[in-house]
């Protein structure tokens, strides 16, 4: 039958009949119509149509200093569909005596089709939460700014528009600078920082999350002596992390079960330039590098589903509901199967083994015994539906 092949024609013959709709032609292109239609009537107002809620930043010094950042552990963790956590630990170095520094936080302010107020009327982020420091084991409190452009300090002084100014101008965009005093003595100082933030949605994907890496080039040494970088996007989750900090997936430890594939800038989300598609059944992704002055900035994305390409079959559980409808038995009968396929069963029935083998996250496992019990509430769900 005819079905869509990356970087072949469009129409090319391959697989069998018994290959299911979705994963042939007649689907690809009323998929390819929905994404034509989707890409003119979003393109000129894509900012109405996507919720950009926040990104992450590095601590940085609001004033000149000589302090080095000798190490940075930064954990991102998903611990909802619409939530990240975010937490940093850093080790800096202060050579000369003890002396204070003022600290900030940068975050850009929201933007897009938000469904929520702008403003939560004390001031703060309104998608950023539980914003704490830690510096020698000592919790310090902090104040917050609203600024415009990247002078806004003048002799050590935080120039501060007023919020309420800001947020009456639909064209604003700015920062909240959440700014402290750390005292830093002679030798090694640890800070421990945590926030979590609302992760944006778009057309294109169900959540995105990008965080400024580079800001870190503004401490003393002008890089991270020692920076590990841990992603956990939850189980059986797809994402792609745009390329420019590292070179290659081979980069990135799987800590846990999963797959990774570089993939071209046209098979992943709206961030230039190409990336890595991470599959991760269980556990995280680690990246770790000596000296790291990064250059580039992180960008995570999970693609909507829709805008895959139609040969596969999405892998995370709360995207199956967008496959679809099976039009014969053996089409039922792969789906229905869908979850067990995630944690690597293996089938006797040969022509849905052949099918999942051909699914880029399908990893064989054959210690896995199928257990309905323990499967997510969504794939159970999903199991009764086809019964």
């Amino acid at each position: 039958m005819l079905s869509y092949v990356p970087n072949a024609p469009i129409w090319c013959e391959v697989g069998s009949p018994e290959v299911p709709a979705y994963f042939g032609c007649e689907v690809y292109m009323r998929y390819a119509i929905i994404i034509l239609l989707a890409f003119i009537i979003y393109i000129p107002g894509f900012a109405n149509d996507g919720s950009f809620y926040g990104s992450g930043n590095q601590l940085i010094p609001i004033n000149e200093t000589d302090i080095a950042v000798r190490k940075e552990i930064l954990t991102l963790k998903r611990v909802s569909r619409e939530t990240i956590e975010v937490t940093v630990y850093y080790e800096f170095y202060n050579p000369n005596e003890e002396k204070e520094v003022t600290v900030g936080f940068e975050a850009m302010s929201p933007a897009g089709d938000l469904s929520e107020p702008s403003s939560n009327g004390k001031g703060l982020h309104p998608y950023m939460n539980d914003f704490t420091v830690q510096m020698n084991g000592n919790i310090l409190t902090y104040n917050v700014a609203y600024v415009t452009d990247s002078a806004y300090v003048k002799n050590g002084i935080i120039k501060s528009k007023k919020l309420s100014d800001l947020l009456g101008n639909d064209d604003a965009n700015f920062l909240y600078v959440y700014y402290f005093k750390a005292r830093f003595t002679k030798g090694l100082n640890v800070i421990k920082h945590t926030y979590s933030y609302s992760l944006s949605t778009s057309v294109m994907s169900y959540y995105d999350f990008d965080y400024v890496l580079t800001a870190a080039n503004r401490w003393g040494n002008k890089q991270i002596d020692d920076f590990t970088l841990v992603v956990d996007m939850g189980e059986f989750a797809s994402f792609h992390i745009t390329k420019g900090f590292f070179g290659d997936k081979s980069d990135w430890l799987i800590n846990g079960i999963g797959r990774s594939v570089n993939v071209p800038s046209d098979q992943h989300n709206s961030q230039p330039g190409d990336a890595v598609r991470f599959q991760i059944q269980k556990g995280n992704i680690i990246f770790h590098k000596a000296n790291f002055h990064p250059v580039a900035e992180l960008y995570i994305d999970s693609r909507n589903y829709r805008f895959e390409h139609s040969t596969q079959i999405p892998f995370s559980y709360y995207e199956q509901d967008q496959i679809e409808e099976p039009t014969t038995d053996l089409k039922k009968k792969i789906l229905k199967n869908l979850p067990f396929a995630r944690r690597g069963y293996i089938f006797q029935n040969t022509d849905i083994q052949k099918y999942y083998e051909k699914q880029e996250w399908y990893i064989p496992n054959p210690n896995y015994q199928p257990n309905i019990d323990l499967l997510t509430e969504p794939e159970r769900k999903w199991i009764n539906k086809w019964k």
